[in-house]
């Protein structure tokens, strides 16, 4: 089991300016949890069809790696509750389920030698950081182009692109041409919509929790 947008976005995000871009920044954590949703989706573990979300391969769903506990026992928790996805999709704002995807993602990616362990001090306390290598970055960067323009792109690489477009983040890696051949290609995907309409509701969820942080702070 391979959550490979959520470690590609991982790659793509993640670099330290004053402060880590993606360990320590509210709305890059929660599309990382989102991108594991897709990507849980994408292998079907999970289902997402008709405005609803279920565990579509339970055993599966059990032996998921350790550092999505936290993620599996409040899935299964609000999918007892309520299996819309308006509901199910508010875990991407969890604070413990990222971290500990984080953290895991970042070890796998530490023993693939395509970051590099950081401490980081943040309000006194300190972070360790997964900063990918700038080979790493780049791999990520023209491998997506490549697969979205390919005679078969994968469901990852339209995960991927559609998280980055809802961050209006494409023009950050490549150029406005580019970005048109990009859309053009994704569009045809057989599972675009799907994606697409996961996507834009994350989004919802993450901009309203975003509201409501920013409201307690106020």
């Amino acid at each position: 089991m391979a959550l490979t947008t959520a470690k590609n976005y991982l790659l793509l995000t993640e670099r330290i300016d004053k402060r880590p871009m993606l360990r320590t920044r509210f709305t890059t954590q929660a599309y990382l949890v989102l991108a594991a949703v897709l990507d849980l989706v994408d292998q079907g573990i999970l289902a997402a069809n008709a405005g609803q979300m279920t565990i579509a391969d339970a055993t599966r769903f059990d032996q998921l790696p350790q550092y999505l506990n936290a993620f599996k026992i409040r899935l299964t928790g609000d999918l007892a509750q309520d299996s819309q996805l308006k509901t199910a999709l508010k875990l991407v704002t969890s604070w413990d389920i990222v971290n500990a995807l984080y953290d895991g993602i970042g070890a796998e990616t530490l023993a693939e030698q395509t970051t590099e362990r950081v401490i980081f001090q943040n309000n006194l306390k300190p972070h360790v950081i997964y900063e990918p290598t700038a080979a790493s970055r780049q791999t990520v960067i023209t491998a997506l182009k490549q697969q979205l323009l390919s005679a078969r792109p994968t469901t990852a690489a339209v995960n991927l692109y559609l998280i980055l477009a809802q961050q209006g983040a494409l023009a950050w890696l490549y150029s406005a041409d580019e970005v048109a051949q990009l859309q053009a290609a994704a569009v045809q995907h057989t599972d675009w919509g799907k994606v697409q309409d996961l996507v834009s509701l994350a989004a919802e969820i993450i901009q309203a929790k975003k509201f409501e942080m920013d409201g307690w702070l106020s």
